[in-house]
This record gives C-alpha cells, sequence and structure tokens, in this order.
C-alpha cells in the first residue's frame, strides 16, 4: 500500500464495495477462500516497530494482539498495524486500505456508515467467532480515535 495516497470518502467507499464483492465472491466458492484472501490481505501489511507497541497503539477487546499507528502528513492520517491472528490482520488490512490517505474528519464523521455495511454485507458476525467480529469494531474505533486527535 502507498502510504502517500490521498483518498475521499468517495474512494472508500468504492474499495469497500470492491472488498465486498470479492469476499462474497469467494465465499459462494468456499469459506476457506474467503479466509485465504483475507489471510493474503493481512500479509500485505508493512507491520510495527518494537517501540510502536505501545499501549496507546493497542487495541483493547481483542483476543488477539493488535496494534494500530497513525502517522499525519499533508492534512490526512495515515495507518499502520499489525496483528498476531491471520484472519483479524486481514480484515485489520481492510480497514487500513480503505482509511488510509483521508483527511481527520472524513475518518471522524464520513466512515462509520461505509464501515458497519461492509461489516454487515460480508456478515462477519457469522463468519468470525464474536471476539473477532468484535475486534473488527474495536479496530475501527481506535482508528477514529487516533484521527479524531487531529482534527
Amino acid at each position: 500500500m502507498d502510504d502517500n495516497v490521498t483518498k475521499t470518502l468517495e474512494d472508500m467507499r468504492s474499495y469497500f464495495e470492491e472488498t465486498t464483492a470479492e469476499l462474497l465472491m469467494m465465499r459462494e466458492m468456499d469459506n476457506l477462500e474467503m479466509y485465504r484472501m483475507l489471510t493474503d490481505l493481512g500479509k500485505e501489511l508493512e507491520g510495527l516497530s518494537a517501540e510502536e507497541k505501545t499501549e496507546e497503539n493497542f487495541v483493547y477487546g481483542c483476543i488477539s494482539n493488535v496494534y494500530i499507528a497513525d502517522d499525519f502528513r499533508d492534512g490526512r492520517v495515515y495507518y499502520r498495524g499489525v496483528s498476531d491472528a491471520h484472519v483479524v490482520r486481514g480484515y485489520l488490512a481492510v480497514l487500513i486500505n480503505a482509511m488510509s490517505g483521508l483527511t481527520p474528519e472524513d475518518v471522524v464523521t464520513g466512515t462509520r456508515e461505509a464501515v458497519e455495511k461492509f461489516a454487515r454485507e460480508t456478515d462477519l458476525k457469522a463468519s468470525l467467532t464474536p471476539n473477532r467480529a468484535n475486534a473488527f469494531g474495536n479496530i475501527y474505533k481506535l482508528m477514529v480515535e487516533k484521527a479524531s486527535k487531529h482534527a
């Protein structure tokens, strides 16, 4: 993922729609294919340095260890993250890919509906354990909190 890409809310919505379609197509073939796709997306994450794995970057409420760091450049917020669970790392990658490059104001006020629609249409709660489904919401919540500090 290019760290300097700027995005609009429409770009974010399009990314979620395309990813939703791909995940649902994979699920129709076989649920395992959907998980493979998520795992592959997660492999694209750069990860974080040991110094970035701080309490401030830790996502609470997940059974796996998830960390999200943010950078603020040129009026845009860019996220990086890591998880020790493969599927959660995939969902983390989806959120990072969708929301990195937005303005903090867009993250805070304009992303909730698209994120909820993605979760609903991909049926996160049915395809993940309850704790992993909660991780998705907790990751999103921390991303919004981080953006609000720059808004």
